[in-house]
């Protein structure tokens, strides 16, 4: 839904092959081969976390995160990924008494390289490929926040988790 709304924003389309790269690329893109919007030129990447959770910590669906995250690590399945906006996201209590999904953080970086990417599991078998952002990719995102809840609570552990400062 993220990405409709960002490509309807800036008269964008969402890629339209599910394994595609980027997630958001031009119009024009609409009449490439599927072999091409495997990997388009031009776009943009998102990706979205729930963050790393404390093990064991037993939460339920719609309950918030917060007091049990430990880190922040957005996935991709190649180590090509170059340019992301990287979504945070949490259950937050609403006016309805109710815990909404809830973007949390927004972070940007246009300076990623394959070494801010760990090594890629999940090769054999009928696993999803998948490589996880490393320290250095993650400190990248911190300084490029975007945007983050008006929430003491979150602000502080992001800025300490991504080490940037506001």
């Amino acid at each position: 839904m993220f990405c409709q709304a960002i490509a309807g924003v800036t008269g964008a389309i969402v890629n339209p092959i599910e394994k595609g790269h980027p997630d958001v690329i031009p119009p024009e893109g609409e009449y490439a081969s599927e072999e091409e919007l495997r990997n388009y030129p031009v776009g943009l990447e998102i990706k979205c976390t729930v963050g790393n959770i404390t093990k064991g910590a037993n939460l339920r669906a719609g309950q918030p995160r917060i007091n049990s995250l430990e880190g922040i690590t957005w996935q991709a399945h190649h180590q090509e990924v170059e340019e992301l906006l990287g979504l945070v996201w949490d259950f937050v209590q609403s006016e309805h008494d109710f815990n909404y999904p809830k973007v949390t953080g927004v972070f940007y970086a246009d300076n990623l390289t394959t070494d801010d990417w760990g090594s890629i599991s999940g090769t054999v078998g009928r696993n999803t490929k998948v490589t996880g952002m490393k320290v250095s990719g993650k400190e990248k995102m911190g300084q490029g926040w975007v945007a983050l809840i008006d929430n003491p609570q979150y602000k502080n552990l992001y800025q300490r988790i991504l080490k940037f400062s506001i």
